[in-house]
């Protein structure tokens, strides 16, 4: 089926993205492939948020945050947090920034004053992710500020806010904190820049579109399209994938997996591109309690949660929750992630000339580490 082959081969790019919420098109996370667990992460989040919804999520910190998790689980608990990471482990060394690209992440344990964790516990979150145990007196409204500090301090001021209070039952947060920053390889001219229509799933919007002709990396099967635009340096870029007029982005979810993705990489070619670009900027809040259970991440919710590495206290994850920011522009790219995992007690072809490629409807697109393979952002916007 035509559909399906083009779904298989440009979406499958695209879909470096990521998302949140419970899917019907469940499918396990292939294993040991950090692009597998980012897939499977992408497409339960958008089969859980609304038809209409802009999805925006990054893969990596919630990967991040729920490997520290692990360290302290064991049993059925652990099988299912391994599963649905798909048996990788997101650590503090997955990262590489250069003098053209910011690219930071930042780990925290946050403790109730009087609440015991196990040493080896802390000693594994400081050695193998780098991250900051603190002790805090969680009856005291000045610790919200303290934690969300952290999150503005390790995010350049685009997640202020992560908690807004701290109910009586819980112990410890685990948090993840993801900044980047980067120019385009190839900026985009600013008086190039006009008002146009963004076809939106409710409404048509008049949006700035940003204009640029270069070479990229392309395919294109049928009407869909899909472009690597790459950041300075070379490691990191974004892929955009525009479905053919008249099919929803969501059409593609049933074929996306780890090997659709590689194939879609690998499809592409260089090819003179007239590409017409909407600037946008995003910010969403998204619980991924539903994403995870989706992904088979159950018992760690319950009473029976099996986290005795962390502490001998009855202990479950009250919740998963994450704050993401992206702006594009003419310049390049800025996003910023927060996941924060609250503990609580419990007792294509090339063609001779130029194509154009008009993201004027709704799109995917994911920020991607083209060395090591990581997702770092995956999103679906359907309105401007």
């Amino acid at each position: 089926m035509k559909m399906k082959n083009i779904v298989l081969m440009t979406f499958a790019a695209a879909v470096a993205v990521t998302g949140c919420g419970q899917t019907k098109n469940a499918a396990p996370a292939k294993e040991g492939s950090a692009v597998g667990y980012s897939i499977s992460f992408f497409r339960n989040a958008v089969s859980g948020a609304g038809e209409n919804e802009n999805v925006f999520v990054s893969p990596y910190s919630a990967g991040v945050a729920l490997s520290m998790l692990a360290e302290g689980a064991d049993g059925q608990t652990l099988e299912e947090l391994k599963a649905a990471l798909g048996g990788v482990k997101f650590t503090a060394d997955g990262l590489s920034s250069d003098s053209l690209a910011d690219i930071r992440s930042a780990n925290a344990a946050w403790i109730r004053n009087g609440f015991k964790v196990k040493s080896p516990y802390l000693q594994t979150l400081a050695s193998s992710y780098g991250a900051r145990a603190e002790n805090l007196d969680f009856s005291d409204p000045a610790s919200v500020g303290v934690i969300n500090s952290w999150c503005s301090e390790n995010t350049e001021g685009k997640i202020t806010e992560i908690i807004d209070r701290i109910e009586p039952d819980m112990v410890m947060f685990l948090m993840n904190a993801l900044y980047f920053k980067a120019p385009w390889e190839k900026t985009f001219d600013r008086n190039a820049t006009a008002e146009d229509t963004f076809h939106g799933s409710s409404a048509d919007s008049k949006v700035p579109f940003m204009n640029i002709k270069a070479s990229y990396r392309y395919a294109e099967y049928s009407g869909n399209q899909l472009i690597q635009l790459p950041y300075a340096g070379g490691r990191y870029s974004m892929l955009v994938f525009l479905p053919s007029e008249n099919v929803s982005p969501d059409a593609v979810l049933p074929y996306l997996n780890a090997d659709a993705y590689d194939e879609a990489l690998a499809s592409m070619q260089k090819k003179e591109v007239i590409l017409r670009l909407p600037k946008f900027r995003l910010e969403t809040t998204t619980l991924l309690n539903r994403t995870l259970a989706a992904m088979g991440v159950r018992k760690v919710f319950t009473r029976s949660a099996e986290l005795g590495g962390i502490s001998d206290g009855r202990i479950a994850v009250d919740e998963v929750r994450q704050k993401c920011f992206i702006e594009v522009n003419e310049e390049g790219s800025e996003a910023a992630a927060v996941t924060s995992i609250g503990v609580r007690l419990t007792s294509a072809r090339v063609e001779p000339l130029p194509v154009r490629m008009t993201v004027d409807r709704p799109f995917l697109f994911a920020i991607t580490d083209t060395e090591s393979g990581n997702i770092l952002f995956a999103g679906r916007v359907m309105d401007l």
